[in-house]
């Protein structure tokens, strides 16, 4: 089955809405499950008719492309790499050996993040996780069109935001020099 059948399949089916929330903030959390990352999933978005556009996002991370995949393995691994330095003994005796290939069995995904810079002509989002390597500031991982603009710790960085442009403009991409480089990911 090729990934846009699989998609279109994707997109048919529909992430059933457990509960919805709504914070003072106005942040709204819809809760679901992902077929890939487990039945506690959250969909946090601004106003509830984003759910549905925030329901494809999920999708697309459920039905990521191989090289999408091959790619974010890498970038991930880069953020562990380079981490790694911090971990004591018992932290590695706790994670054990990690590798590029089985990086993706040390994060967990939990909640698809759409705000309101978010174009809902392409699919983007930015998604919240955690990682056994970095447990006090978490997972970020920031996709736009296919690309993945931003991997590192959780510090909301949404897709089209000026916080992501000042980070990009001022740090850029993944800089192998730089300690600690900003964004593990590649300019794609």
């Amino acid at each position: 089955m090729s990934f846009k059948s699989i998609l279109k399949e994707l997109f048919k089916s529909d992430y059933k809405i457990t509960s919805i929330k709504r914070y003072d903030s106005g942040l709204i959390k819809a809760q679901t499950s992902s077929l890939r990352w487990g039945d506690d999933f959250s969909l946090l978005c601004k106003k509830e008719e984003q759910i549905p556009y925030a329901k494809k996002c999920l999708a697309f991370l459920d039905a990521m492309q191989e090289d999408m995949e091959a790619r974010l393995r890498k970038y991930l691994f880069r953020y562990y790499s380079w981490f790694e330095q911090f971990l004591d003994d018992n932290d590695k005796a706790r994670i054990g050996t990690i590798t590029e290939e089985s990086i993706l069995s040390h994060i967990s995904i939990h909640s698809v993040i759409v705000d309101n810079n978010c174009r809902s002509d392409i699919v983007e989002f930015h998604v919240e996780g955690s990682c056994d390597w970095e447990p006090e500031h978490g997972l970020e991982i920031t996709i736009s069109d296919g690309k993945i603009l931003y991997v590192g710790s959780f510090e909301d960085y949404p897709p089209n935001s000026s916080r992501l442009s000042y980070l990009l403009e001022h740090y850029g991409y993944y800089d192998p020099y730089a300690d600690p480089s900003m964004n593990y990911a590649d300019k794609e």
